[in-house]
């Protein structure tokens, strides 16, 4: 037996298998599980970070009796998905496993904004997401097609605004309840909710909720079309700010991790107005004390510590690189490799090609601290895959999408260093068939 075939992905840091197999049951109600917390782990580099040695953890088995060795829970719940995968198995070997992970941000953006996914959905990608080692689940809660989240000081954005659709299908949202239940569930797993409301561009369904965003006062049709770059809130409106203080105001209190204020492709967005309004809503989430995360167009604007998310390798990205000198933390998120709404080859049904098509492969082997050129490795803390869904609308389509590429960007995110080096692939491969999760026929 090598490696491969006990098919645990995302890859371990560091493993060996040391003697004999025997039957394994182990983990199934914690028998013959041994857990020492606590304790600093055996073989972790000198010098690794505090968030990294917390999710770090040490696992040896011997004769189908484990003992894991972590310096708390996040390390611990790490270990046990890893026997969850090898107790699929009738046998396991003697092993050792040191297992850290490259990057503290390790996420996933869902769009329910063009075709509205529900709570049981969402439910259902996190449990694959809590399987891969992923931590953020990215909510894109806006966009011109539709509302999806429920502002109890404008109501008005849901009651006209929700039941819109791509090519006119049925909407919905999240109430705040139910925003409540998926941060719930989300801590169950290991899993931060991160919510996006995308300003100052994607807000055709707000300006036709609430008309006062519009200079001329006027209501804007239901948008149900796939084009970009066509809506733009304005500055110097009174209703602006209040959109503004209500949208996120109400989001902070979800967003432990922190809340992301979109920024992206702003086309009809003058730029000194566009810095001054990203700015406005950013302001609103720092005072309350989370993090900003924002799409690379808002680079100007983000302050050290924040997380800029860059998507678009074609843009001059001279701006991220100076965002980064300034310590704004970058999250790899390169649309060519990792936005899992491109197909995965021409003749796909469902899918967009605006980025190319996308293989297993090519979601696999890239190297995120080598993104483009100028960019300092050391700025790289996360990288994010997203799947946003004009031509998605069921659950069998998201994850028909998602899966295996997702797995594939999980091990880029957990594994990092070694991605794209001789054999990488074929070791991925291998154990990806082991999972049994290869690519179905197209549905």
């Amino acid at each position: 037996m090598t490696s491969d075939d006990l098919g645990l992905l995302p890859r371990p840091w560091q493993m060996s298998i040391t003697g004999e197999q025997y039957p394994w049951q182990g983990d199934r109600d914690g028998e013959d599980v041994v857990v020492i917390k606590n304790q600093p782990v055996p073989g972790l580099l000198a010098g690794s970070p505090t968030w990294q040695r917390k999710e770090a953890y040490r696992l040896e088995i011997v004769a189908g009796r484990a003992e894991i060795t972590a310096e708390g829970e996040l390390g611990v719940a790490n270990a046990r998905r890893t026997l969850r995968q090898l107790r699929t198995s009738r046998t396991v070997p003697d092993l050792v496993i040191t297992d850290r992970p490259e990057f503290e941000w390790r996420g996933l953006s869902v769009d329910i904004a063009r075709h509205f996914f529900g709570v049981e959905d969402l439910v259902a990608v996190m449990d694959i997401m809590a399987e891969l080692g992923l931590n953020r689940l990215h909510l894109h809660l806006s966009d011109d097609q539709g509302w999806r989240i429920e502002i109890p000081a404008i109501p008005e954005l849901t009651e006209r605004s929700s039941r819109t659709s791509v090519g006119g299908g049925p909407g919905g949202f999240l109430s705040q309840e139910d925003l409540d239940f998926l941060v719930a569930q989300g801590v169950r797993r290991g899993i931060a909710i991160v919510p996006e409301v995308d300003v100052p561009g994607h807000v055709t369904a707000a300006l036709h909720a609430l008309p006062g965003l519009n200079p001329d006062g006027a209501q804007p049709d239901v948008y149900e079309g796939i084009e970009v770059g066509i809506s733009s809130l304005t500055e110097d409106l009174p209703e602006t700010e209040r959109f503004l203080e209500g949208v996120f105001g109400t989001l902070v209190p979800h967003g432990q991790e922190g809340v992301h204020i979109g920024g992206d492709e702003c086309l009809l967005t003058p730029p000194a107005e566009f810095n001054r309004l990203v700015a406005s809503a950013a302001g609103y989430v720092r005072a309350a004390g989370r993090p900003v995360i924002a799409w690379q167009e808002a680079a100007p604007v983000l302050e050290e510590g924040e997380y800029l998310q860059v998507w678009d390798e074609r843009q001059d990205l001279s701006g991220v690189v100076e965002a980064a000198r300034r310590g704004v933390r970058i999250i790899a998120s390169p649309a060519t490799r990792v936005y899992l709404d491109m197909k995965y080859a021409d003749d796909e049904r469902l899918g967009l090609t605006w980025a190319g098509t996308t293989t297993l492969r090519e979601a696999y082997e890239w190297d995120p601290r080598a993104l483009f050129e100028g960019l300092d490795p050391a700025a790289v803390h996360g990288v994010e895959a997203c799947i946003f869904t004009e031509t998605i609308e069921t659950q069998d389509e998201l994850l028909y999408m998602l899966m295996p590429r997702l797995a594939a960007v999980a091990e880029v995110a957990w594994a990092g260093t070694g991605i794209g080096t001789e054999g990488q692939w074929e070791s991925f491969e291998a154990r990806v068939r082991v999972r049994e999760l290869w690519r179905p026929p197209s549905p």
